[in-house]
């Protein structure tokens, strides 16, 4: 057996706040409640401002070491936690990656100096050429740490960061993880991934458009990879699709880097691509459509989502469907311990749909459960009978390019548990 001596947390921490990281004196703060929160004992530590920006420091514990350099002029800042001991150094990174606002963050993982360890049974000391094991794992592999919230992270093996920059909107990047291939990840949070995004992109667009009886009009509220817009392109019934995206960047890069999402879907005659602010959009013009799908990030504050889960927001999107229409609204986390976003966004659509119909899927790249609103004042989902969704699959959808949804996984969405709709209801 082997067992390290220290464990060693490389931080590559980008999208922080500028702000921040060229604070002296909140850096050293947040540096020393880091080894506070990974128990360590302080000993000393020192700091120093570069010129015109920049803040490096060290904070010497009895375990080992914290650091950290920080670039504010490009967001970034590397960070490493060394210890040794009965320290909690996870907790130590998990707190410098909250604390300097950081919109994506990688970590290396080492095992420092491992040490064989003598059993019961061995009657001499290991030799001193035995072979060298990594007891955590190799110092090649850089974790991709995404925060499903504030408590909880999902830790992604990166194979290599295929893009990363920062756009005016958000943090961008695209990276091929081992478990789930390339993956989308907006300001730190995946988005989609090549393994399974085919789950979300049919469970969020085709319940909405077999639920309709003839959508021949769709807009589309963000969706910049285009799979969205691709699955509703599956339709034949389709005549025009307005997609209304604020980042042309995440377009661009999604085209770039990750083609297989659209498959084509932004050179179709029936698409108009339009860059422009949703909420301006809503506001400013005056087509009618037979299904709107909102695929817009979380609206958190900063974001460019901000403001769309608002009562006003619905109010425009109703204004814009024709008699019959349909909105889907991709609505958040189902998890039973993250639900009351989902819920305060369902107990506002309640005052301007007469129709709601919440359903639930499982996306493993998330680690939760995911879910999204069908809302319509004359129809509703959960009146098609698996065999009534069939037939509408085949008749008007390149049904055999599903690999998904089908009559029984319609029905099975809005199949929700007692908890859930409790929730939902509760006064």
């Amino acid at each position: 057996m082997v067992k390290p001596l220290g464990v060693h947390y490389l931080l590559e921490l980008r999208g922080c706040n500028p702000t921040v990281i060229n604070d002296l004196p909140e850096v050293r703060r947040v540096l020393l409640e880091a080894a506070r929160q990974a128990n360590a004992t302080i000993i000393d530590s020192r700091f120093h401002q570069f010129s015109p920006q920049g803040v490096s420091g060290v904070v010497v514990v009895g375990e080992s070491h914290l650091s950290i350099h920080t670039w504010p002029e490009y967001g970034y800042a590397s960070a490493d936690v060394y210890t040794c001991g009965h320290t909690d150094p996870m907790r130590a990174a998990a707190y410098i990656i909250e604390a300097l606002q950081a919109k994506s963050a990688f970590c290396m993982i080492i095992g420092r100096g491992e040490r064989p360890l003598m059993s019961e049974s061995d009657s001499e000391p290991p030799s001193s050429i035995a072979t060298f094991r990594w007891g955590l794992q190799p110092p090649s592999d850089w974790l991709f740490l995404d925060y499903t919230n504030p408590s909880a992270a999902v830790l992604l093996r990166v194979k290599d960061v295929l893009y990363s920059s920062r756009s005016p909107y958000q943090q961008i990047e695209v990276l091929d993880t081992e478990a789930f291939g390339r993956c989308l990840v907006l300001d730190g949070r995946v988005q989609s991934t090549e393994v399974e995004e085919f789950i979300y992109h049919e469970a969020l667009v085709h319940p909405a458009m077999v639920t309709h009886p003839d959508p021949r009009t769709v807009l589309i509220l963000g969706g910049g990879e285009g799979a969205t817009l691709r699955e509703v392109l599956r339709h034949r019934t389709v005549e025009r699709v307005v997609m209304v995206e604020i980042d042309p960047q995440v377009v661009e890069i999604c085209r770039r880097y990750l083609p297989e999402w659209s498959d084509g879907a932004f050179d179709d005659p029936r698409v108009t691509l339009i860059i422009d602010d949703a909420a301006r959009y809503l506001q400013e013009k005056e087509d009618l459509f037979d299904v709107i799908i909102c695929d817009l990030t979380d609206p958190a504050p900063g974001t460019p989502a901000e403001g769309l889960a608002s009562e006003e927001a619905f109010q425009a999107m109703h204004r814009h469907l024709r008699p019959g229409g349909i909105l889907v609204n991709q609505a958040g986390s189902t998890g039973i311990s993250e639900l009351d976003y989902f819920v305060r966004v369902y107990r506002t659509m309640v005052s301007v749909f007469r129709h709601l119909a919440p359903c639930s899927i499982q996306i493993t790249s998330f680690a939760e459960s995911w879910g999204f609103i069908v809302a319509s004042d004359m129809y509703d989902p959960r009146d098609l009978t698996p065999e009534e969704v069939e037939e509408r699959l085949s008749r008007r959808c390149e049904r055999e390019k599903l690999r998904y949804y089908d009559g029984f996984i319609h029905r099975a969405l809005f199949t929700l548990p007692r908890w859930f709709w409790q929730a939902l209801e509760a006064v």
